[in-house]
């Protein structure tokens, strides 16, 4: 108890002495473990005093908080987040049944779920204002299970967002039907005119706020004569306040007007041949903008059809006039005016600059890419990536700076269910808003703020040119790299002293040649040089070109050095081997990366003091790392009575690498090919695995142990996985059953237009390579040496040698190998997702150009050459196994 941060630590004492009483159990370790990073321990305590004796059985439900510890520290840390939410639990305790069901944590907010168990409320409602009722009930109902996996990093920030708005959209229609039902009924009223209700804004691109207005407008169908209109624009009238009228529930969602045609002056209902004909003639560049993020709720299909039709007339012309950019940017200067160093919305750096630059870019480019004519911000601007606009380092540092900001905006207002954008200047309220960001303290989360919002600033500037033209050293050096400037800027702009460093790139070529090269080949390294001036150093000085072997700085580090900075080291290293690849390939990168990941687990191993063996398996296993890739490993331990320590042993060393891969290493690793995967044991003893190879192991799993490879242990180990792998005959019924997984992978892990694009998966990748040489070996393990090696490039040779390849085909595969697994660490580097062969014309011809090829059209035509007789020599090898 003493070392949780209670204000007050003899009331919080006596507290526990109270729920003790209700179980007859001990408390103090749940405390020490749930209490010590909630974001106000004595809320947080009090509130869930208040919620256990709100609820029918307060001992039966502490009782089942202590089985479940994560969901004990969760609830632990709302209670202490959100008193509204905290309220919503303690009004309701029937919810509790949410809270304590992970199977029902994780349900994700869909619209027709939402709707219809909405309407099996409203079914058993008793009046209007019960059914308005009824519906705040099920906003809190599942604005609960989205708190909580929010504050639990379960889900990601974006689909937190979209949680948000779907469950609007579900409520808003909802909201509409019975709030029609009661106006028609009173009016007498037997037809329903066509009518619409548009989000926009947050709604609009489905990124609502837990306490955003919802920007609406109504829209009605031509031809209503002056006493329908009238019965309509009363109808919406009610609308609005079913929405937004506190009740004792609160209220559903506050309704904000001043979107719609000429304002606050303007009526709230409008035909469709309105608005056509206000945007054809009056609207202002700032509101085709807005329009942009518009998006029908609760509309007929003519009306819909008709205002998507009208925001892609007017958001995405051919020409974005200069006139119309300076009047957008003259609106947001006056929006913004006033804005304080707080303000994470309206101040320079923040979400507005980013929603701002997507919507320019969009409205720029749209016309010629209809992928480019989303709503989402963060879609957009992968979209704008994807399309050539954006450099993948300026992309991702806009996504990260959004993220972060929205989510730091979401903590702000969790608090008191306040629409605010600002951070507090309270000293205490900001210590508990770093740790609801998961930061020790507001230092921290400051200093990760000041440089998202530099970043974002420098972005916004640089890339919608609103810099002044200067002379100097920075000027020149973003005149020479043409279109890579913005990333450039990006990065430079953002480290201390960068007027030096932007003075040494003009005073040698070679230096700024290597930034170059970093830039458009090695785009997703980026965000980490610019993240340390030491290793931005290396790179520009040349010093990265001659760094020791990545291995041996990890294996020098003491086993007393602080996860933090072993993660810090860890993804310089990784960044320097990656940089080093890049500027002279002439090293084979797969082996040098799994060599680094060795020594990370030979560190973390000794200093935690693990006693069980570890293995490599897959592409890890094979020494052939993609940078990106996960590595897989398997566990196993000699002696039965051993294996309880060493589950334990797993588990920490299983945290130790997520906390490394939390401080920003690019580590993680998947246990899924254990026996029985997610449901079997971490650790495996010798004979649990062999009972399991005589009982229960599949072929696919057999296959997958083909690539086993010892890390740390001893070799019994390895023999056992090996006698898995290759014990059983490969009889045509086992084979046929592989070839069926194979076949699931290819269809369900690629989509049919991207089968020749996809360099590992697709026809005559890599993974046809590996097939084919591996599926004899299980065949002839004798002849084909199985198991002496897991390099590949040995084993092509080995099968060979069995004569079950001629030495042409050998020659074939080891050349199609290199060249596809150079192919695919390019790919990663350059910022393409998925290990395909960019489709947009300028990526693909950057692609080829770090590949050494003169354009795309050169590289495809080499892609092809390869991949055919791979998947020739793949399909008539596997013939010959089944005769």
């Amino acid at each position: 108890m003493s070392e949780i941060p209670f204000r007050y630590p003899e009331a919080a004492e006596r507290a526990r002495e109270r729920m003790e009483e209700l179980t007859g159990l001990s408390l103090t370790t749940f405390f020490e473990s749930a209490f010590a990073d909630s974001a106000a321990p004595d809320l947080s305590l009090t509130n869930l005093e208040r919620w256990l004796h709100a609820t029918s059985s307060p001992g039966m439900h502490l009782e089942q908080i202590l089985g479940l510890p994560s969901v004990g520290r969760l609830l632990v840390q709302l209670f202490g987040a959100s008193q509204p939410i905290a309220d919503t639990l303690i009004q309701n305790p029937e919810l509790a049944s949410i809270i304590l069901n992970p199977q029902e944590l994780r349900r994700r907010v869909d619209v027709e779920t939402v709707k219809t168990e909405g309407r099996t409320l409203l079914a058993a409602a008793s009046s209007y204002l019960h059914s308005l009722d009824r519906l705040r009930f099920l906003r809190q109902r599942w604005n609960l299970p989205i708190v909580m996996n929010d504050l639990s990093d379960n889900w990601t920030q974006e689909s937190v967002w979209r949680a948000l708005s779907d469950l609007a959209d579900a409520l808003i229609e909802l909201t509409a039907e019975v709030t029609w039902q009661e106006f028609a009924a009173s009016k007498d009223i037997k037809k329903q005119p066509g009518f619409m209700v548009v989000a926009f804004g947050k709604l609009g691109g489905r990124e609502l706020n837990y306490s955003s207005d919802v920007d609406l407008v109504y829209v009605v169908e031509d031809g209503l004569d002056e006493r329908r209109e009238r019965e309509c624009t009363r109808f919406f009238e009610a609308f609005g306040r079913g929405l937004s009228d506190r009740m004792g529930r609160g209220y559903l969602y506050r309704v904000d007007l001043r979107l719609r045609p000429y304002g606050g002056a303007g009526p709230i209902l409008r035909s469709m041949r309105a608005f056509e004909a206000y945007y054809d003639l009056y609207a202002e560049p700032w509101e085709v903008q807005a329009l942009l993020r518009s998006r029908p709720i609760v509309a007929t299909e003519e009306l819909r059809a008709r205002w998507e039709a009208m925001r892609e007339k007017h958001c995405f012309r051919s020409k974005l006039s200069e006139i119309g950019l300076e009047q957008m940017l003259a609106m947001k200067s006056r929006i913004e005016e006033g804005a304080t160093e707080g303000d994470i919305k309206r101040g320079e750096g923040g979400i507005r600059d980013v929603e701002f630059l997507t919507q320019i870019l969009q409205m720029l480019h749209g016309h010629e890419h209809a992928e480019l004519q989303g709503r989402a911000t963060c879609d957009a601007l992968r979209a704008l990536e994807a399309a050539g606009y954006l450099e993948h380092s300026v992309a991702a540092s806009l996504i990260a700076g959004y993220e972060f900001l929205r989510k730091l905006e979401h903590r702000t207002q969790l608090v008191g269910d306040q629409q605010t954008h600002t951070i507090p200047s309270d000293a205490e309220a900001r210590e508990g808003l770093a740790r609801l960001m998961t930061f020790r303290n507001w230092a921290e989360a400051s200093a990760m703020l000041e440089r998202h919002r530099r970043t974002i600033q420098n972005l916004y500037r640089s890339t919608l040119s609103l810099e002044l033209p200067s002379a100097g050293d920075r000027s020149y050096v973003l005149e020479k790299l043409g279109s890579l400037g913005p990333a450039l800027l990006h990065w430079f702009d953002g480290l201390p002293e960068s007027s030096a460093f932007y003075h040494v790139l003009v005073e040698n070529e070679e230096c700024l040649e290597r930034v170059n090269r970093i830039l458009s080949d090695g785009a997703r390294l980026v965000s980490t040089f610019k993240s340390s001036v030491a290793l931005t150093e290396l790179l520009v000085s040349g010093e990265v070109l001659e760094l020791e072997p990545a291995q041996d700085r990890i294996r020098r580090l003491p086993l007393s050095i602080s996860p933090q900075h072993l993660a810090e080291i860890y993804l310089h290293t990784y960044t320097a081997v990656l940089a080093r690849w890049v500027l002279v390939p002439d090293f084979h990168l797969g082996k040098e990366l799994s060599k680094l990941q060795d020594a990370l687990i030979l560190h973390a191993g000794e200093r935690l003091g693990i006693e069980f063996d570890i293995l490599a398996l897959g592409t890890y296993g094979a020494s052939e790392l993609n940078p990106g890739s996960d590595g897989d490993l398997l566990f196993l331990v000699s002696d039965s009575q051993h294996q309880p320590a060493a589950e334990r042993q797993a588990q920490q060393l299983l945290t130790f690498f997520a906390q490394m891969h939390q401080f920003g290493a690019p580590v993680e690793f998947d246990l899924r090919l254990r026996p029985e995967g997610r449901k079997g044991l971490l650790v495996r003893t010798f004979d649990g695995l062999r009972a399991y190879d005589f009982d229960g192991m599949q072929m696919w799993e057999r296959f997958a142990l083909g690539h086993a490879r010892l890390i740390r242990g001893g070799e019994e180990s390895l023999k056992i996985v090996q006698h898995c792998a290759y014990g059983l005959p490969l009889t045509p019924e086992r084979l046929q059953e592989l070839l069926k997984m194979k076949r699931r992978v290819e269809t369900e892990r690629v989509k049919p237009q991207h089968i020749h694009r996809q360099i590992k998966l697709g026809s005559g990748g890599l993974n046809d390579i590996e097939w084919l040489i591996h599926l004899n070996e299980m065949r002839y393990p004798t002849a084909s040496r199985a198991g002496e090696t897991t390099d590949m490039d040995e084993r092509i040779k080995s099968v060979a040698g069995a004569r079950l390849l001629n030495a042409l085909e050998a020659e074939m595969l080891l050349d199609a190998r290199k060249f596809l697994l150079d192919l695919r660490a390019r790919i990663y580097l350059l910022g393409v997702d998925e290990d395909l062969l960019p489709e947009n014309p300028d990526k693909l011809d950057r692609l080829a150009r770090s590949c050494g090829f003169e354009d795309g059209n050169s590289l495809l035509a080499r892609h092809q050459l390869v991949v055919g007789p791979v998947r020739r020599m793949y399909t008539e090898g596997v013939d010959r196994l089944k005769s």
